[in-house]
């Protein structure tokens, strides 16, 4: 019996290395284990159009958010110096772990659950490295150097003038978008109004730190984004080897349907004198941004992008057969599933880190005041200056202001205890606390012995509000305290 009829494997590898493909191979390495350069065909059709809409929003709101107001506060701002943070309105300091861990909790979780329904939909949709790299950085190598076709000739060139200029031209365009990137990603840590200053003043001696930072991060991005681009994903990306934790055969992912497809063109038909509808075409693997064959089945390589599906489906409507030989399925092949025992561990995980913030955030004020009794005597006799006595008792009263604003708080007795004739001393009034401090201030309360009940005591209350003069909102609090005196 002929050996390659009855392994068809073998056929199918040779095949394979033919085409460049070797399976004992990383799809970015040439046969001498060197760096290929990859450059994948472009591709048009239902999954690219909603991917370019999606990326263009993703986009603009990374360029268009640090601009942006919530509360008189930039929309996102990590000012870690300062231990600062402001997240859509709602700001955190240090001594705010606790929501920042819920925070963090919350996406880390929610990118675990959507992964364990929907597969590497962040990596082909939502990633920067895919969002910019396919939307911005390859179109400028389209624009400068032509179509893959003319691209692959041109890296296959020796070095020449034209080429020399094609390729500065491009590296400098790849420079501008990067330093771009960079300065806007650096807008969500210091401040988008501080940077346009700092920019605007030329001096770049009064920010060495952050000049040195941008720059940084421009050249790394200009590294990664022109060069190292797939490496990424395949060497150095954690969430590629995550995956194979987070998915279960109910997960979606982009699969090539092997039943319909094979046997392949170029291989022997099967017993029954099949053949299947892949043409052998090898479409798929030249638009794949990681080099990958979708035909070998789910790889750690392969970021769900949808090139090759939108590839595959041009394909079969020219050779007149069904789209979907290559499409968004489960390994199982059963209907994906949201409410799976995994995903629903991960979704009651989500949800408790939601509620948990939510608690947080609803018993949290701009403001925590706390109205203390001093630890001396719980109260003194003292002589007035007409000789009577009189009884004083002795607070102390801590705020601390938990917002972006440096503000003052005024504190007072309420109008319905005027008439008690209490006399409030206090050494600063309104008290003037700076953004994310607190302040401890001692106040005296004086008061004649007859306003006092039958046990010596008097429950009062006091008001302790944002100075509206310095602040457009206020933010009152009461706290309820007892004077106290002989019985």
């Amino acid at each position: 019996m002929d050996n390659k009829t009855e392994n068809p494997s073998n056929e199918n590898n040779n095949i394979e290395n033919n085409l460049g493909l070797d399976p004992e191979r990383l799809s970015m390495l040439d046969d001498q284990g060197h760096k290929k350069v990859i450059i994948p065909a472009e591709v048009k059709g239902f999954w690219r159009n909603k991917r370019d809409y999606f990326y263009a929003v993703l986009i603009l709101f990374f360029l268009i958010l640090p601009w942006t107001k919530i509360n008189n506060t930039q929309t996102i701002l990590l000012d870690l110096p300062n231990r600062k943070f402001a997240i859509f309105g709602v700001t955190f300091w240090a001594h705010d772990a606790p929501m920042v861990f819920f925070v963090l909790a919350f996406f880390t979780i929610g990118l675990a659950f959507i992964t364990s329904i929907w597969g590497r939909v962040w990596c082909g949709w939502a990633c920067p490295q895919t969002v910019f790299i396919d939307f911005i950085y390859r179109r400028i190598e389209k624009w400068i150097e032509g179509n893959y076709i003319q691209r692959r000739e041109l890296e296959k060139q020796d070095m020449n003038f034209k080429k020399f200029i094609k390729k500065i031209t491009k590296w400098f365009l790849f420079f501008i978008v990067s330093s771009l990137i960079a300065h806007s990603f650096a807008a969500y840590f210091v401040g988008s109004v501080s940077l346009t200053e700092w920019i605007l003043s030329g001096d770049i001696s009064l920010h060495m730190t952050t000049f040195l930072i941008v720059s940084s991060i421009t050249l790394v991005l200009l590294f990664d984004f022109g060069w190292f681009r797939e490496q990424f994903c395949i060497i150095m990306c954690p969430y590629g080897r995550f995956q194979s934790v987070l998915m279960d055969h109910g997960s979606l992912a982009v699969l090539y349907d092997e039943k319909r497809g094979e046997p392949r063109k170029g291989l022997p038909a099967s017993a029954d004198g099949k053949k299947g509808d892949c043409v052998s075409c090898n479409r798929c693997v030249q638009v794949c941004p990681t080099g990958i064959d979708i035909r070998k089945g789910l790889q750690m390589e392969c970021i769900a992008c949808t090139a090759c599906i939108d590839a595959c489906d041009e394909i079969m409507e020219k050779v007149k057969k069904p789209k979907g030989l290559i499409k968004y399925n489960t390994i199982s092949e059963k209907q994906n599933k949201i409410f799976s025992a995994r995903s629903l561990i991960y979704l009651s995980i989500l949800v408790l880190s939601g509620i948990s913030l939510s608690v947080l955030l609803y018993n949290r004020t701009d403001v925590h005041v706390a109205l203390l009794r001093a630890t001396d005597s719980p109260y003194q006799i003292i002589k007035n200056n007409d000789g009577s006595e009189a009884i004083m008792n002795h607070f102390k009263l801590h705020i601390k202001n938990q917002g972006f604003e440096d503000k003052k708080y005024k504190i007072d007795i309420p109008q319905e205890f005027q008439n008690l004739n209490l006399d409030l001393k206090i050494p600063e009034n309104p008290v003037s606390v700076k953004a994310g401090s607190d302040k401890t201030i001692h106040l005296f309360i004086v008061f004649k012995k007859d306003i006092l009940q039958k046990k010596g005591d008097l429950k009062l209350r006091m008001h302790i509000k944002d100075d509206l003069s310095i602040s457009k909102e206020s933010t009152d609090q009461s706290k309820d305290f007892s004077l106290v005196g002989p019985s």
